[in-house]
């Protein structure tokens, strides 16, 4: 009885080590060609996939995406969906303020000294499941309220491509950045505090989540990211620190809605979630 145990033990310790959960809205489904396993983004920025044993879950993902439901998705280790489970349904309007489309937002333009300053000043005492977003949304604000500086948001986008092919586990990261010097692209410096030791131009920040080390394009509308999905690997698109999730990017192009000031019921989340 006592090895028995011992054994349900072990079993029990090793499927908690194989597993993980994420519990989040579903952004998009991109179904699978040729073969390929259908692919979950969900509004986080992980990943899940369904393969030909989980295929009888597609119509309830469908369905949940339709009403806007946060669910609790079971993965295994290689992220194929193994349970799926209603949290609730709730859909959230965010109240935007709003600007004329053709108003350019203006970030600080700092020394080198400066951005080095912003990224040791980070706080570092995030929750180990936090999501980029919501860390980068308080990293920016609380420079701002610190310092004046206002910061850039990058976001890189990870293709279904690239996704299938490395069985990637996110579909998006974002992290606030500096303009060291002027606002091209050579003078961008990333403040990513969480995987990275100091300011970095953007292909070194880059090269630390791909794989095979892929330049990514800088492009400004969301539809550039989305339609050109097997084209490259992965995608860049710098935005004002304003901006919390890749909703706002696609509701700008849809809309032209132009976010001007951080929205306190974002805030309030992105405080709770990450820190």
């Amino acid at each position: 009885m006592k090895y028995l145990f011992a054994g349900i033990v072990l079993q029990l310790i090793s499927l908690s080590v194989l597993s993980s959960t994420v519990t989040s809205k579903i952004h998009s489904i991109d179904k699978g060609k040729n073969g390929m396993p259908d692919l979950i983004l969900f509004e986080d920025g992980h990943t899940a996939f369904m393969d030909s044993k989980t295929k009888s879950f597609v119509s309830e993902f469908e369905e949940s995406l339709y009403r806007e439901e946060t669910l609790r998705v079971k993965l295994d280790k290689k992220r194929n969906v193994i349970s799926v489970e209603t949290v609730s349904a709730q859909n959230e309007s965010v109240p935007l303020s709003l600007e004329a489309p053709l108003k350019r937002y203006e970030p600080s333009i700092v020394s080198l000294s400066a951005a080095t300053s912003a990224f040791q000043n980070m706080r570092r005492d995030w929750q180990n499941n936090s999501q980029c977003y919501n860390r980068a949304h308080i990293w920016a604000l609380e420079e701002f309220n610190r310092t004046g500086m206002k910061t850039g948001k990058l976001f890189l986008f990870f293709t279904s491509r690239y996704i299938r092919n490395y069985r990637y586990k996110w579909w998006f990261h974002v992290t606030p950045m500096a303009y060291v010097g002027g606002v091209s692209q050579s003078n961008w410096r990333t403040l990513d505090r969480r995987y990275t030791a100091g300011p970095l131009t953007s292909k070194t920040w880059t090269d630390v989540f791909m794989h095979n080390n892929a330049t990514c394009p800088v492009v400004t509308k969301y539809s550039s990211y989305r339609n050109n999905q097997q084209s490259q690997d992965c995608y860049l698109i710098p935005t004002s620190m304003y901006f919390w999730q890749p909703k706002d990017i696609r509701r700008q192009e849809q809309t032209g809605a132009v976010k001007t000031q951080f929205i306190r019921s974002e805030i309030n989340h992105a405080y709770w979630e990450a820190f």
